[in-house]
C-alpha cells in the first residue's frame, strides 16, 4: 500500500498494474486486468499461529497473514473481438469454481514499481447495470503471506523508431504521424513510469502516451526537443524533431 493509506481505505487503481495468473497455460502467464476503477485491500492483524498475541511480535515475523481484496470496475470489452477483457474473464471463471478451483494468484504493482504476489480465493463476482454502463465487482480472500517482488532499478532509456535508436527526426508539417517506442534498460526494470517534455507545442504534439511509447504529430514548422525522463533514477533520452514544409523537404 502507498504511504499514508489507512488499512482498508479505497485507493485509485489508475496508476496501478493488477494482474491475474492464467493457470490454463503451461508456462507462467500473467494477464493484466483492465477496466478497474477501485481496489480495497485489508490485512488482518491476527495470524493462524496467533503470533500477533505474543510479547515478541513484530511486523517482519508475521507468517500466514490473511486479508481481503475487493475490486470494482466497468465491463471492459476488446473492440477488435467483442470479447470481455481476459483479466476480468479469469476473475469470473475463478469465482464460478469451488474449493481449489477458485484459487487465483494476483500480482499488484503500485505506481512506483513495488510489487507483491498474493494467493487468493475468488469468493464472488457481481454485475450490475444502469443506463450508461455495466459495473462489475469481485471479492477475494487472501491466503497466507504476500510475496514481495524484488525491486529492479532503472539504468537507462532510449527512444526508437522501429528497432533503430533515434536522436533526430525529420517530419513534414501537417504530414504523417510517427510512433516512437520507449525502451528501458534493463528490460525487467520495476518502475517503467516516465515523463515526456515537449519544448515546442506549436511545432509538435505528443499524444497516446502509453507503457511502451507515444505518438508524435507535426503541427507547425520549426524545431522541437522531445525529452523522456524516467521516474526511477532520472534516466533521460532527448530527440530533436525538425518539422519542415513539404516544399522545403523536396529542395
Amino acid at each position: 500500500m502507498a504511504k499514508g493509506r489507512k488499512n482498508g481505505c479505497p485507493v485509485s487503481v489508475a496508476d496501478w498494474l493488477i494482474y491475474i495468473q492464467d493457470k490454463s497455460q503451461l508456462e507462467e502467464t500473467w494477464v493484466r486486468i483492465y477496466g478497474l476503477t477501485s481496489m480495497t485491500r485489508t490485512t488482518d492483524g491476527e495470524t493462524e499461529d496467533s503470533s500477533a498475541d505474543t510479547d515478541i511480535w513484530s511486523e517482519p515475523y508475521i507468517t500466514k497473514r490473511s486479508g481481503t481484496i475487493d475490486l470494482e470496475g466497468i465491463k471492459k470489452v476488446v473492440e477488435s473481438t467483442g470479447e470481455i477483457d481476459r483479466g476480468q474473464e479469469l476473475l469470473d471463471d475463478y469465482a464460478e469454481q469451488a474449493g481449489c478451483g477458485a484459487d487465483a494468484t494476483i500480482k499488484l504493482i503500485d505506481p512506483y514499481g513495488h510489487g507483491i504476489i498474493i494467493d487468493t480465493i475468488v469468493t464472488s463476482a457481481e454485475e450490475s447495470a444502469d443506463s450508461s454502463e455495466q459495473t462489475r465487482s469481485w471479492s477475494l480472500e487472501q491466503v497466507g503471506e504476500a510475496e514481495t517482488i524484488p525491486y529492479v532499478q532503472m539504468e537507462g532509456v532510449e527512444l526508437r523508431k522501429g528497432d533503430t535508436k533515434i536522436d533526430t527526426l525529420e517530419m513534414i508539417s501537417g504530414g504523417a504521424q510517427e510512433i516512437v517506442s520507449v525502451v528501458f534498460t534493463p528490460e525487467g526494470a520495476s518502475n517503467k513510469r516516465y515523463r515526456v517534455n515537449n519544448s515546442k507545442r506549436a511545432v509538435m504534439r505528443v499524444s497516446d502516451i502509453g507503457e511502451n511509447g507515444f505518438v508524435l504529430t507535426p503541427v507547425g514548422v520549426g524545431t522541437a526537443l522531445v525529452t523522456v525522463t524516467t521516474v526511477n533514477n532520472g534516466c533521460r533520452h532527448q530527440i530533436r524533431v525538425d518539422v519542415k514544409t513539404e516544399q522545403e523537404d523536396g529542395e
